[in-house]
């Protein structure tokens, strides 16, 4: 047994031995990539209100009239320019023309009235920001003279108590050479005391004046006159900012619908002088989720006739409470739990708002879930699927649509150790298998060995 184990090759050896340390560091990876995937992530923030949405375009009648011909069907895919339903109406051409001006009229109306809100409410809130700053300037510089002049009495009630403490001290020598009683010492002690009063209670009112100084430059109001009024002035500070944005979303919505309304305008003008048929036609490549017309029915100028939806548009809305998102970005992975299905897909956070309207006529498929003033909605858009998932989706496309709009969801945010290991693993493999990196190792070691010589020629110094 000893002969066979010395008639080993040294280099059969070192082999067996490379062999073995790889396999120990291979087994203590699994062990504790096994270890990581089974200890729970403490990380996730986990929201159990939370639905899929998605926009739902109105797919609308351009003139009042008779539905002629409709071939609609939930669940049917419709593209950009396809003809979704005919309505006629010959007595009536200039009743639908007549109606949008109007409208364009009102809108513009109002859209200039609101504009010019907004822009007086914007003056007014930089003019109370400009006195803000004024009134706190002003606060700190009388704040300053304060402090200035708090120190000065503590150094006047320093050298006060300076000059009492050296009587005293004279008074006591007095006494230990008996020229002087006990009794009459007693006066001096007591006005050193009160010396040494006034010195703690000024410098007191120093430290009170510093204190309120310092809450003040960070926007801290404490109490007294002055502080009332800066109260007021930022919350009409506040006040002001939230009209302003109000009237902002106002204004783009009037804005939106106008350009609407303009388009309906052209493409009445152009229908003028045919038969008074229109065709109802789709602006936007989707889904059909509601057919809301049928043969014969007559539909007023405006009235959708079908909605329809993007899958590609869809997205996870969920309700948080604020302080628990507010160190989160924009791009942060996420995950979303389809709880009726079983299944589970990735996301990122595009956005987080606090108030979320859904506008008018319902513009998107399913209600956003109840949110109080301290939560905001974290918006997930749903990364692409893989094959398992996209079967998964296609199995549920008839009571989903292929994209599980209005389902219920639980959305977590945060990212898995395993799978941060694992990003980071395939970004180090990336980087060491590029090109670049095997280009610049060639070319070093081109540089280390030199240039190869013709072996008729040597080198010359």
């Amino acid at each position: 047994m000893k002969a066979a184990t010395t008639s080993i090759d040294p280099r059969d050896r070192k082999i067996l031995s490379v062999s073995r340390i790889l396999g120990y560091a291979f087994a203590f990876m699994l062990i504790f990539i096994i270890a990581m995937a089974m200890i729970p992530n403490q990380f996730f923030i986990v929201s159990t209100r939370a639905v899929i949405n998605a926009p739902v375009q109105m797919i609308a009648s351009p003139i009042y009239g008779r539905v002629d011909k409709i071939s609609l069907q939930v669940g049917q895919v419709v593209n950009l320019g396809d003809v979704m339903a005919t309505v006629s109406n010959p007595n009536q051409d200039q009743t639908s023309l007549t109606g949008l001006r109007l409208e364009k009229l009102d809108l513009t109306e109002k859209l200039n009235n609101t504009t010019s809100v907004a822009a007086e409410r914007t003056e007014q809130l930089n003019k109370v920001k400009s006195q803000i700053d004024s009134v706190k300037a002003g606060v700190l510089s009388e704040l300053s003279a304060v402090i200035v002049n708090s120190e000065f009495n503590v150094q006047n009630y320093q050298a006060r108590l300076a000059e009492q403490d050296a009587l005293l001290q004279r008074q006591q020598t007095l006494l230990k050479k008996g020229l002087i009683s006990d009794t009459s010492l007693e006066p001096q002690r007591q006005k050193r005391n009160a010396a040494q009063a006034e010195l703690d209670s000024a410098k007191g009112e120093l430290r009170r004046n510093e204190i309120v100084q310092s809450l003040v430059g960070r926007d801290i109001y404490t109490g007294g006159t002055v502080a009332a009024n800066l109260l007021t002035l930022e919350m009409q500070r506040t006040k002001l900012a939230g009209d302003i944005a109000e009237d902002n979303i106002e204004i783009n919505q009037m804005t939106e619908r106008k350009q609407q309304v303009e388009n309906l305008i052209s493409r009445e003008e152009g229908r003028l002088g045919k038969t008074g048929a229109a065709e109802v036609t789709a602006e936007r490549h989707g889904q059909i989720v509601s057919v809301d017309a049928s043969f014969g029915d007559f539909v007023m100028q405006g009235q959708p006739v079908a909605k329809s939806l993007d899958c590609t548009e869809a997205f996870a809305a969920a309700v948080y409470r604020s302080r628990d998102v507010t160190a989160l970005e924009i791009g942060t992975p996420a995950m979303v739990n389809f709880r009726s299905l079983g299944v589970k897909r990735s996301g990122h956070i595009y956005k987080i708002v606090r108030y979320f309207n859904s506008g008018p006529e319902n513009r998107y498929f399913a209600k956003f879930p109840e949110a109080e003033g301290h939560e905001v909605y974290v918006l997930v858009k749903i990364d692409e699927p893989t094959a398992q998932d996209g079967s998964v989706a296609q199995q549920n496309n008839d009571k989903f649509f292929g994209c599980h709009v209005g389902e219920d969801v639980i959305v977590s945010l945060g990212e898995t150790i395993t799978s941060r290991i694992a990003r980071y693993s395939m970004a180090v493999v990336a980087g060491l298998t590029s090109p670049a990196s095997i280009l610049s190792a060639s070319t070093s070691l081109d540089k280390g060995t030199g240039p190869r010589l013709p072996a008729n020629k040597t080198a010359t110094p």
